[in-house]
């Protein structure tokens, strides 16, 4: 079976590194106690089976169970007597021609670095030693499943690095396992800080849902609202794990943008409890509450779910985990706010009134549990103050001038219209009917009276001393008042369209400058020298500046495959393929020259031609064997004696004695980014398909796994965009049942995605697995803000102007609120170190940014002109029409 490789780089020198000189003894029998402390451990799997080196490492071949080291430390056999026993290192290396496990000569230039010679060519000086492990990776085994591969590279860094303790040597591993174990480790230690996020969230949420009245005081919610999002959260890890979907490193963001949806649903809900009559029944506040924010958040829901699902449609796994636990969470989330965190909302509705009405043990208490019997138990049922029906005082009824609070007359009522001015305006809502049974109220005239006072006394002493729940918030003022007055005038909305067209401009530029990147290690050769998986500053950068400063950098090791001849021919008839293949892939810009390629063929062939051969007068003219049987027969001998070490290189069919399989090995050259590795495997596969089009040629590395999927982010990347883009914009459709609505808001989200894509060029972000799931996730968090304000505008009566600012008046501060704890929920992000972090900071800062922008800025401007007609109005005229059909003879 021919399997691949994992490769351990040991890079050993001077503790000074100041280039000192270490071909000398005290430095070898160093680095020689560091190569027998490795070889030496024993590490278990996770079932408990203990393998040693020799159980795990990558061996000549199958009767030669040498492991393949490539070191300086051959010279000496790797024992430290013969090594002390040496009166002169140097003058041995010089003096003696050492071969490698595969029987070809040691490489100097691969094993040291560094390297100084006199005038003759004599090796004088080194300043690294570099020797490298080579483990063996089974075929069909992928890196999650190889758990002891994995393992022992990371007992291989403890020992060789965390462990490691030298007067002389400094000492430096390299391998996929040190890149994992201290890219896991910045995860965990970042995780700890984003606590920080949490803290924020809470704390911003208390501060919106704060009022300055006992009676009315909501800041105490936001527990009930963080207990249904942990319950929902809580659910989609519980379940999902179960059911065996893998939890990745990029799932560990996910509690923050869960809690962000969730508290955004939060705001909404409590928004519009406020705009209710505080008199009504709880069952009619809570309804009327839910049946305002529940459109409005089914639609958010729906779409962010549905957007989220379409990141499955992806081959990049990653991504497709991730998709999975958003979209499930995001549904389970919504599922407990819109049952489990009315119910907190309703309980402290009682409190509330027992609160004002100054009834029950402690002025409020939740529950009547102190009480013999429920104190507003009449009007919990039928409402406090003389309320009905036709004297609901809803809260965006009225139509005060710009210094006059709302009042709360018995005519008040969510139906009224009234005029609109940039101060205040009404937002006409039926109202719901008390029971299924009943008809819809219709709109009913204000009738004169005194006013129903539901204010309380305040907190503080500061001025005002009564509370008015229908008053604004300092969001709410923000967003509804004082926005529109300069967003929604005349020279407001030229600019802001100007605008608009400005930042599209260089958001286009952008996205055509964006390209695809996922170097592992690091990111060497960018401007900014910003690290990937590997945290700024961590000592495995030091090892990476040791490679490419003496070794020309990642190298990585490749291989080409042959397989079965297409005609069913033996290979000897093939030949001049397996020259040509050989050459070719040494020749290929993408195959390093040091330590150059290993081609079984040319070896073979350079046996039989060379002086002393026994079959040397046997050979044809080109030099090769005279015919099948000879070729097989002779190719037998040579992988017996001299080139045993190609055993492993080369497969034979039992039953017929040709080849069925071999392999040629080699390097790439330095790794320079995702794209590089692209265009890599693409020059290596053609290459070596040209050279032999007849053995089935395929070039193929441990690497090549990862870099295939590197060609798949730009395409998952914008098909997965364009999906969601259009399940949302479906979505929308079938929610606000409005043509043009939907193609407003899908033009919102287009433009938010085409602005973060943008960016990504301007923030130094390539493609890649991470910045592919905010990509996909922005179409779902970007429609949100937008959706909102698209349903209030559908749902308002008067003109396109006056129902744009409606809109913003009826959920522009929800809306607000959302974005704000959705930020808050990835600003820690911004003290962490590891790229997933720093990335996702970075990019959820500027998709809220635009979201909002194009949510209660363009998006409103935008309706004042082409708004679609409002739901009212199209049901007063299929009434007219009705009315004005005639009727027809019996």
């Amino acid at each position: 079976m021919l399997r691949g490789i994992h490769q351990i780089k040991l890079l050993s020198l001077a503790l000074a590194q100041d280039g000192t000189n270490i071909l000398k003894k005290e430095y070898l029998l160093e680095h020689l106690r560091a190569y027998n402390q490795v070889i030496s451990q024993v590490v278990k799997d996770k079932n408990g089976k203990a393998f040693a080196w020799g159980d795990i490492c990558e061996t000549v071949s199958e009767t030669n169970k040498e492991c393949k080291v490539e070191s300086i430390l051959r010279y000496w056999n790797y024992n430290e007597t013969t090594l002390r026993a040496d009166p002169n290192p140097l003058a041995t290396i010089n003096s003696r021609n050492v071969t490698n496990y595969l029987g070809q000569p040691l490489r100097l230039g691969w094993v040291l670095g560094g390297v100084k010679r006199d005038a003759s060519g004599a090796l004088v000086a080194a300043e690294v030693f570099q020797t490298v492990l080579n483990m063996r990776v089974e075929a069909g085994v992928t890196v999650k499943d190889d758990d002891i591969t994995i393992k022992w590279q990371e007992r291989i860094t403890e020992v060789a690095y965390d462990d490691w303790s030298s007067p002389l040597l400094a000492q430096y591993v390299s391998c996929d396992g040190a890149i994992g174990r201290e890219s896991t480790k910045a995860i965990n230690n970042d995780v700890k800080r984003l606590t920080v996020g949490y803290i924020l969230l809470i704390a911003y949420t208390i501060i919106v849902l704060y009022r300055n009245s006992w009676a009315y005081q909501k800041a105490h919610v936001a527990l009930g609202s963080f207990i249904t999002i942990g319950m929902g959260i809580a659910a989609d890890f519980g379940f999902l794990s179960g059911v065996g979907v893998e939890f990745n490193f990029v799932c560990q963001v996910l509690p923050f943008l869960l809690v962000g949806v969730g508290v955004d649903s939060t705001f909404v809900i409590i928004s519009n409890y406020f705009d209710q009559d505080p008199d009504a029944p709880i069952e009619h506040r809570i309804g009327e509450a839910m049946a305002l924010a529940g459109s409005s958040i089914t639609v958010s829901c729906s779409t962010n779910v549905i957007a989220f699902a379409v990141g499955t449609y992806t081959n990049l796994q990653a991504l497709l985990s991730f998709s999975i636990y958003a979209s499930v969470g995001t549904l389970l989330v919504f599922i407990f706010q819109v049952t489990t965190f009315p119910a907190f909302l309703a309980l402290d509705a009682r409190r509330e009134l027992r609160n004002r009405l100054r009834a029950g043990c402690c002025w409020g208490c939740v529950l009547p549990c102190c009480c013999q019997k429920e104190p507003v138990e009449e009007q919990l049922k039928e409402g406090n103050n003389g309320w009905s029906l036709d004297s609901n005082a809803y809260k965006h009824a009225g139509t005060p001038g710009p210094s006059e609070p709302p009042s709360h007359h018995p005519g008040a009522s969510r139906s009224g219209s009234g005029t609109c001015s940039t101060a205040d305006v009404a937002v006409k809502v039926a109202v719901r009917p008390p029971s299924p049974d009943a008809k819809l109220a219709p709109p009913v005239a204000k009738p004169s009276g005194l006013a129903r006072d539901f204010t309380s006394s305040t907190i503080t002493c500061c001025e005002p001393r009564v509370f008015d729940p229908h008053t604004d918030q300092f969001t709410t003022r923000l967003v509804a008042r004082w926005l529109p007055r300069v967003s929604l005038s005349t020279w407001g909305k030229i600019a802001v369209v100007a605008l608009e067209c400005v930042m599209l401009g260089f958001a286009i530029y952008g996205c055509t400058k964006t390209y695809m990147d996922f170097n592992f290690r690091g990111a060497r050769g960018r401007r900014d020298g910003v690290e990937l998986f590997v945290p700024k500053g961590n000592w495995l950068h030091k090892a990476y500046a040791v490679e490419d400063r003496y070794f020309g950098g990642e190298k990585v090791p490749v291989a080409v495959y042959t397989r079965g001849t297409v005609d069913g021919r033996d290979y000897f008839y093939y030949q001049d393929q397996l020259a040509a293949l050989g050459a070719g892939f040494a020749a290929d810009p993408y195959i390093a020259d040091t330590p150059p390629i290993t081609s079984w063929y040319a070896s073979f062939s350079a046996w039989l031609a060379a002086p002393g051969s026994p079959y040397a007068s046997r050979l044809t003219a080109a030099g090769r064997a005279p015919d099948e049987a000879s070729f097989n027969a002779w190719l037998r001998v040579w992988l017996q004696g001299e080139g045993r070490a190609a055993q492993g290189s080369i497969l034979f069919n039992n039953s017929t004695g040709r080849i069925m399989g071999s392999r040629m090995s080699g390097f790439t050259q330095d790794v320079v980014d995702g794209s590089w590795a692209v265009r890599a495997v693409d020059s290596t596969r053609d290459t070596v398909a040209a050279a032999a089009p007849d053995l089935d040629a395929i070039a193929f590395g441990f690497s090549y796994t990862f870099w295939d999927g590197f060609r798949q982010i730009t395409y998952s990347t914008i098909t997965n965009v364009a999906i969601a883009a259009a399940a949302v914009f479906l979505i929308v459709l079938l929610l606000l049942a409005d043509i043009m609505s939907s193609l407003l808001v899908g033009l919102m989200v287009i433009l938010a995605d085409v602005g973060i894509l943008g960016f990504m060029h301007y923030g130094d972000l390539q493609f890649n697995s991470v910045t592919c799931i905010v990509l996909v996730l922005a179409v779902g968090i970007s429609v949100d803000y937008s959706a909102h304000v698209m349903r209030a505008f559908l749902v308002a009566e008067g003109t396109r102007q006056e129902r744009a600012h409606k809109a913003l008046i009826e959920i522009g501060g929800a809306v607000y609120n959302g974005a704000i704890t959705t930020f808050l929920a990835v600003l820690p992000m911004s003290m962490a170190k590891h790229y997933i972090f720093t990335t996702i900071f970075a990019m959820w800062s500027v998709l809220v940014l635009l979201a909002i922008w194009h949510g209660i800025v363009l998006l409103p401007v935008l309706l004042s002109w082409i708004g679609p007609s409002s739901y009212a109005s199209r049901k007063d005229e299929k009434e007219d029409e009705a009315a004005a059909a005639p009727v027809p003879d019996v």
